[in-house]
């Protein structure tokens, strides 16, 4: 604890003087200007960009993490943090004794030749190729020294100054700046370890197993560790680059729809996908296939949260905001709406808006951030997975729009929605909802209250007397008496319902125009139960 302290006082130090040098130095009361002078005709925009980049790894990440939310930043301030590198000077570091050291390894019964510069170097590792004794190329990912402790005393002083912005300011307050941070620093963490990088590889190669128009390079676990990553060199083509694509006798056309083919089955399908698809991380091999590199960042969804995104496509495709909100509110981390009916006049002019768009026309960015600024309005706070897709789905149309202009990642989007459709019409996923509607419906039983359960049974026994006098009670007595014969039908007609789907789903004889016939009279029986149910009720009516 001692040390970290020491390290997060040489860091602050170093903080304020770099803040000062860019004119910041008043954030923190610190006076001395002396070195702003050469700086002065900047923007502030700049200012800050080139500040967050002298700071260091942490911020330069941090930056690039904001540099999508077009929905809380001035577009001045976007232009800048997008300009942020994660390109960093190369440091020396001995790669043989290194490997000996932490995998316990003679590193000549395994290579045949390492590479002593690295050929990419990034803020928290360095790349270097090699070859193994197998004639196989590989490349070693290795952490670079002492960033596991830059990042954790940066992450303790963002924190301090967190608590100081949100103490001062109602704008960071409102943009929700602490949990914002405390979402970076579980990424930033996550993408520190290497054997949580090994696992996402592992996973996302079982999730595309089989799937012909993508490349898998392969990992080798037995030289990686938390620090070191050995996978396999890939020889190919960057995803943008069009003329090397025709070179190679590939369609660009082609090859933008299998990548967002891809990206769409990871989101959709998957519930796990890359989090940082930017074309440097999407290679194209001479075969046509593509392969996704750095598994550092990966966005992950339970299946329930995957459940409420389809819900949530498929009612924005439809345009159906009322429904929306009330996925919103079941997505939501915090729902702190006052007026929901403005906030269902907003979704309608943002739907009105892009009615008169063209497919050619509309740009998924700017409908995504439109969309998001309608959040943000209404104090509506989505978990941070969420934000990591909007910016995985931007980084991907910007690569098919390099490759076919026109393209439109919506239209894309409407084969999946009929198969999200599909699949829940189908019997197997009606026989999981009744199932689901069963199980519920038996636990609000069982926790049903005992002064309630009082109540029933005393009611029951004819021992419930009203004392009062109430006029008409004769007339409401008699309708309770319908509405609970009503209720009782009504759940006559759902276990009617769940039987006739696990019959269905179970497909036993004997058959009827091969449907079994216990499940047929099931239905017929469920179909006789809701005239009794809903001809009075029409009646009524009239």
């Amino acid at each position: 604890m001692m040390v970290n302290q020491k390290k997060k006082l040489k860091r602050t130090v170093s903080l304020v003087k770099i803040l000062a040098k860019y004119g910041f130095g008043e954030l923190l009361n610190y006076t001395n200007h002396e070195h702003n002078n050469e700086y002065t005709s900047l923007t502030v925009y700049e200012r800050i960009r080139m500040t967050l980049e002298e700071l260091g790894p942490t911020y330069v990440k941090f930056g690039q993490a904001f540099s999508i939310r077009e929905d809380l930043l001035p577009k001045e301030m976007i232009v800048e943090l997008q300009k942020l590198q994660d390109n960093v000077e190369a440091k020396p570091i001995e790669v043989k004794e290194l490997l000996c050291k932490d995998l316990n390894i003679d590193t000549e019964a395994y290579f045949s030749h390492i590479d002593e510069i690295p050929f990419a170097s990034a803020s928290i590792s360095q790349v270097y190729k090699a070859t193994l004794i197998t004639g196989a190329d590989v490349i070693l990912k290795i952490k670079r020294p002492g960033i596991r402790e830059i990042v954790t005393s940066d992450m303790l002083i963002m924190k301090d100054i967190a608590k100081v912005l949100i103490s001062y300011s109602e704008v960071f307050r409102r943009i929700n700046l602490v949990e914002v941070l405390e979402a970076f620093e579980k990424s930033i963490f996550h993408e520190l370890s290497f054997v949580n990088e090994l696992d996402n590889i592992e996973r996302f190669s079982r999730n595309f197993k089989g799937h012909r128009s993508i490349y898998l390079a392969k990992v080798f676990p037995e030289l990686s560790n938390d620090n070191i990553l050995c996978m396999e060199f890939i020889e190919g083509a960057k995803i943008t680059d069009k003329r090397a694509l025709i070179k190679m006798e590939l369609k660009p056309d082609q090859i933008a729809e299998n990548g967002l083919d891809l990206y769409l089955i990871q989101v959709l399908e998957h519930g796990f996908f890359h989090a940082d698809p930017h074309p440097g991380n999407l290679i194209v091999l001479q075969s046509g296939q593509i392969a996704f590199i750095d598994f550092g960042s990966m966005g992950s969804m339970m299946p329930i949260e995957k459940e409420m995104l389809e819900d949530f496509i498929s009612h924005f495709m439809a345009q159906d905001a009322r429904r929306l909100i009330m996925t919103l509110k079941r997505m939501a981390i915090r729902f702190n709406v006052s007026d929901e009916n403005r906030l269902e006049r907003d979704i309608h002019g943002f739907f009105n808006l892009l009615e008169g768009a063209s497919l050619q026309e509309m740009d998924i960015k700017e409908v995504l951030t439109k969309f998001s600024a309608i959040l943000n309005q209404n104090e509506i706070l989505m978990p941070d997975h969420l934000y990591l897709l909007v910016r995985g789905i931007v980084l991907i149309e910007g690569i098919g729009r390099a490759l076919v202009p026109d393209l439109n990642i919506v239209e894309s989007l409407r084969p999946y929605i009929l198969k999200i459709a599909l699949r829940k019409l189908s019997p197997d996923e009606m026989k999981k909802n009744a199932l689901n509607l069963l199980r519920t419906l038996t636990e609000a039983l069982k926790t049903m209250p005992e002064e309630f359960q009082s109540v029933l049974s005393k009611l029951n026994n004819g021992e419930l007397k009203v004392i009062q006098e109430v006029p008409q009670l004769d007339t409401t007595r008699k309708m309770m008496v319908s509405l609970m014969n009503r209720l009782v039908m009504a759940l006559l007609l759902s276990g009617l319902l769940i039987g006739s789907a696990i019959l269905i789903s179970a497909d036993r004889p004997p058959k009827f125009h091969g449907v079994p016939v216990m499940a047929v009279a099931g239905l017929l029986l469920s179909l006789i139960l809701a005239f009794c149910i809903f001809i009075p009720l029409l009646f009524k009516r009239k």
